[in-house]
C-alpha cells in the first residue's frame, strides 16, 4: 500500500486491499490481491466508473479461503513427496504485527482437534469386567449385581460437523448457571421441627422430666412416641433457646410493658423509676430515658396506647399519668374529693390506684381501678373528669376495694376485681348501671386478686390471687370454671399471668410449691414460669429461674419472645434465633462496652492521682422533691442573682446600716461627729454629751447669753393637797 502525488497535481484514490488472514505461498498469489495493488498505485483518472465494482474496499473477510487451501495443496503436490514448509509472507507480517498468525478455521482439517469420542457401553462393560474380576479375588461373600438391561443406550446418528458444532454450543449454554447458586432445598416440615426440637432439648433451662413420666415411658413405648409427638408440636413455636437479661436497678420491677409493634418497652420499680428501653440502643445495655414521674410512689402497672405513642403509669397515688413515647408528661388525672361520701360524684380518684390498662382497639380510652371501690374509665381529651365510672359492691350490697382491672381484646368489655373474692364485667355497649355478669366467690373473701387478664380471642378469662389459685372461664358461661389450682403462689400484688399469642398456653410465674411468699422466715430459692396447655390444661413445660422471683410476664405476637421481670431488679428476654423476628436478635451476639474507671489514676511515675470530684460522696444527690430543692436554691445568692446588700459605713450616698431613718442620717451629718447606735439607751446616749453640752453649750444657751445670763427657772409653788373633808357627825 503507497500513496503517491500524482504529476498533475490531482489526487489518487486510495482504497485498501483485501487482507488475508489464511496462509498462502509466496508464489500463488490471487489475481484480486494484484488487482488492489495495482489500483492503489496506479493515478485515478476519469470517473468512479474505472474502479472495478469487484475490487473490495476496507478489510477482507476472516473467514477461511477454500480457493487458497486448494492452491497450496497443489502447490505441495508439485514439490512432491518431500516435506516442504511453506511460508506466506503476509502471515509472517501479521504475527509480527498482532502477535498471532492465524485462527482456528484457518488450519488443515487433520491439523485441528476433534474431542475425544466415548462409549458408554464399551464403559459399562469395562466396570462390570473390573467389578467382577476385584470379586472373584476378594471371596464368594461378596455379590455385585449389575443389571444391563435396565440400561437403555441409544445412539444418535452423526450430523454435519457444522449443526454438531452448534449443538455442543447450545448444550454448553444451556448447561451454564447464570448468577449465584440456587439455595438447598428446605427440609420437610417433620424433620425441621424434629431438629428445632432437640435444640431445645440441649439447652441448660430445660428442667427434667418426673420420674413418673419416666416409668411410663418404659411400660409402654407407643404411648411415649406419640407423647413426643404431641410435646414436640405443642412447644414447636417456643422461643426458649436464648436468654438476654438486662438490670433496671435494685428493687424488684413490678411493672413491664412492651408496646404492640415490639419496637420499645418500659419497666417501672419500687424504687420509683420508669425507665424507657429501644431495641435499636439496647447494645450498650442501657434505657434511653429514666425518669420519677410519680414523685415517692412506687409503680404498679404500665400500659402502651394501641398506636404505641401513649404510655400510662399507674403508681401508689390516686392520679394516673400519660407520657408521650419519649418520657414527657401529657396528662394527669384529677384527684376526687375524698369528703364527698359517693364515689360516683367525685371527679377521680381518692385513694391509691391498683391498676389500669389502655383500650387495646381505642388509643384515647384507658381504664383504672382504685382502693376507693370504683373502677373508672377516661377519656385522654379530658383528663379532668372520668368518662364512666362503676362501684363495686360486695354481696351485702356494701363497698368493695376494687384490686384489679383489665380491658378485653376488642375493647367492648372491662373487667373488675373486688377485694371479697367477686369479680365483675361490664359491656360498654350496654348501660353500665348494673354488671353484665357477676362471679362470686372466684377467690377466697378478704384477699386480693392480683391480675384478671383475657386472652387474644376472648373465649377465655384468667386470674389469680393472693390465695394462691388460678382460675380459667368460658366467657360463654360464667357458672363453672374450666381449670382451677391452688397451687401457684404469689409474694407480690402485681404478678401476673399471660396468654401465647395462639392462646394454646398460659404462662404462670409462681413460687415453689409449698411456699406463701408471706412469711419473712421462708427461704426461696428459685421461682417457676410454667406453660399450661388450654387445649388438655396439663402442664406442657417448666422453667426453674434461680435466686430470683418472677413477676411480670408478657408473650408479644409480633417478635414472638417473651419477657420476664424478676425481684432482683433484672429483667430476661427469651428468644429464638430461628422463630423471634427483630427485638433482642438486633442485640444478639454484642457486649456491652466496658466502663472507664475514673475514680483513681496512676501515672507513669507511680503516683497514685485521686479524682475527688467522681468519688460518690463528693456528687449530688438526686433532687428527690422539688419544692425542697427550689427553696434551697433560693437561699443560694448565686443561683438566685440576689443583688448587693448595703454597705456598713456611709460612703458614697449610701446609708450606714447603723441608721435607717432620714432623721437619724441628718443629725449625725450636721451636729454629730461621732455616731450614734439607734440599739443603745436613749437616756444613756443623751447624758454621755451632759458635761459636754454644760461646758459647751450650742442650742439654747447661747441664744440668752446677752439678755438673760443667770439663769432664771420657773418655780412651781407648792401644793399641799386637796382639803380634808369634814366628817358627819353621827
Amino acid at each position: 500500500m503507497s500513496f503517491k502525488r500524482p504529476a498533475g497535481g490531482g489526487f489518487k484514490k486510495i482504497t485498501f486491499g483485501k487482507i488475508s488472514l489464511a496462509s498462502s505461498s509466496s508464489s500463488s498469489i490471487s489475481a484480486d490481491d494484484e488487482s488492489a495493488t495495482k489500483v492503489v498505485e496506479s493515478p485515478v483518472e476519469g470517473s468512479k466508473e474505472d474502479v472495478k465494482e469487484d475490487q473490495v474496499e476496507g478489510f477482507g473477510s476472516f473467514s477461511w479461503d477454500k480457493a487458497k487451501e486448494d492452491a497450496k495443496a497443489e502447490a505441495e503436490r508439485a514439490v512432491g513427496n518431500d516435506q516442504v514448509e511453506v511460508v506466506d509472507e503476509a502471515e509472517e507480517e501479521m504475527k509480527k504485527m498482532m502477535g498471532f498468525s492465524d485462527f482456528g478455521t484457518s488450519k488443515k482439517p487433520e491439523q485441528q482437534k476433534s474431542a475425544r469420542k466415548f462409549s458408554v457401553k464399551e464403559l459399562m462393560e469395562q466396570i462390570k469386567s473390573s467389578k467382577q474380576a476385584a470379586a472373584a479375588q476378594g471371596g464368594t461373600d461378596t455379590k455385585i449385581e449389575v443389571e444391563m438391561e435396565d440400561i437403555h443406550i441409544h445412539e444418535k446418528k452423526k450430523s454435519p460437523e457444522i449443526s454438531k458444532d452448534k449443538s455442543d454450543e447450545e448444550d454448553s449454554d444451556d448447561d451454564e448457571i447464570i448468577g449465584p447458586m440456587p439455595p438447598p432445598p428446605e427440609p420437610t416440615k417433620k424433620k425441621k421441627d424434629a431438629e428445632l426440637f432437640k435444640k431445645l432439648k440441649s439447652k441448660d433451662f430445660e428442667d427434667e422430666s418426673d420420674s413418673s413420666s419416666d416409668d411410663e415411658e418404659e411400660n409402654d413405648d407407643d404411648a411415649v412416641s406419640s407423647g413426643s409427638d404431641d410435646e414436640e408440636d405443642r412447644t414447636r413455636l417456643f422461643p426458649l433457646t436464648e436468654q438476654l437479661t438486662m438490670e433496671h436497678g435494685n428493687q424488684p420491677v413490678t411493672a413491664m410493658t412492651v408496646d404492640p409493634p415490639g419496637g420499645r418497652f418500659a419497666t417501672g420499680s419500687i424504687d420509683y423509676d420508669v425507665k424507657l428501653w429501644d431495641f435499636t440502643g439496647l447494645k450498650n445495655r442501657h434505657a434511653f430515658r429514666a425518669m420519677r414521674p410519680c414523685e415517692c410512689h412506687p409503680i404498679r402497672h404500665l400500659s402502651y396506647s394501641s398506636s404505641g405513642d401513649a404510655l400510662l403509669i399507674v403508681s401508689g397515688n390516686a392520679q394516673a399519668k400519660v407520657m408521650d413515647r419519649d418520657g414527657s408528661e401529657l396528662l394527669e388525672c384529677v384527684k376526687g374529693d375524698q369528703y364527698i361520701v359517693d364515689m360516683a360524684k367525685t371527679k377521680g380518684h381518692v385513694a391509691s390506684l391498683t391498676g389500669g390498662q389502655f383500650n387495646p382497639k381505642q388509643r384515647e380510652s384507658f381504664i383504672t381501678s382504685s382502693d376507693d371501690g370504683t373502677v373508672r374509665v377516661w377519656d385522654v381529651n379530658n383528663p379532668r373528669h372520668h368518662k364512666t365510672v362503676v362501684k363495686l359492691r360486695n354481696s351485702k350490697g356494701g363497698k368493695s376495694r376494687a384490686t384489679a382491672c383489665c380491658f378485653s381484646r376488642d375493647g367492648n368489655c372491662f373487667m373488675g376485681a373486688g377485694f371479697d373474692g367477686t369479680i365483675f364485667m361490664w359491656d360498654t355497649r350496654r348501660p353500665l348501671v348494673l354488671p353484665t355478669a357477676t362471679i362470686r366467690n372466684a377467690h377466697t373473701p378478704n384477699t386480693d386478686t392480683f391480675c384478671v387478664v383475657y386472652s387474644n380471642s376472648g373465649l377465655q378469662v384468667a386470674s389469680r390471687g393472693e390465695d394462691a389459685v388460678v382460675n380459667i372461664w368460658d366467657t360463654r358461661n360464667w357458672k363453672k370454671t374450666l381449670w382451677k389450682s391452688d397451687q401457684h403462689p404469689a409474694k407480690y400484688a402485681t404478678t401476673d399471668l399471660s396468654f401465647s399469642p395462639d392462646d394454646r398456653h398460659l404462662l404462670i410465674p409462681s413460687l415453689p410449691p409449698g411456699t406463701t411468699g408471706r412469711e419473712k422466715s421462708e427461704t426461696i430459692t428459685h421461682s417457676i414460669l410454667y406453660f399450661l396447655s388450654t387445649e388438655d390444661y396439663t402442664f406442657t413445660k417448666q422453667m426453674n429461674f434461680e435466686n430470683q422471683i418472677l413477676i411480670r410476664s408478657a408473650w408479644h405476637h409480633r417478635i414472638n419472645q417473651i419477657f420476664l421481670s424478676s425481684s432482683t431488679g433484672t429483667f430476661s428476654i427469651l428468644y429464638d434465633l430461628s422463630k423471634s423476628n427483630r427485638g433482642a436478635l438486633l442485640v444478639h451476639g454484642s457486649k456491652p462496652k466496658k466502663q472507664r474507671a475514673t475514680v483513681v489514676t496512676e501515672d507513669f511515675s507511680g503516683k497514685i492521682i485521686i479524682t475527688p470530684s467522681s468519688l460518690p460522696m463528693f456528687k449530688g444527690d438526686k433532687p428527690r422533691n422539688p419544692k425542697r430543692e427550689e427553696i434551697k436554691a433560693r437561699m443560694d445568692p448565686v443561683k438566685s442573682r440576689r443583688p448587693d446588700l448595703p454597705m456598713t459605713a456611709g460612703s458614697g450616698g449610701r446609708v450606714v446600716s447603723g441608721g435607717s431613718t432620714l432623721s437619724s442620717y441628718v443629725i449625725r451629718s450636721i451636729g454629730m461627729q461621732k455616731s450614734v447606735k439607734d440599739d443603745m439607751d436613749p437616756r444613756e446616749a443623751i447624758l454621755r454629751y451632759a458635761k459636754e453640752a454644760e461646758e459647751n453649750p450650742i442650742w439654747v444657751t447661747p441664744a440668752y447669753k446677752q439678755n438673760q445670763p443667770v439663769t432664771i427657772f420657773h418655780k412651781e409653788e407648792e401644793d399641799d393637797g386637796p382639803e380634808t373633808k369634814k366628817q358627819k357627825m353621827v
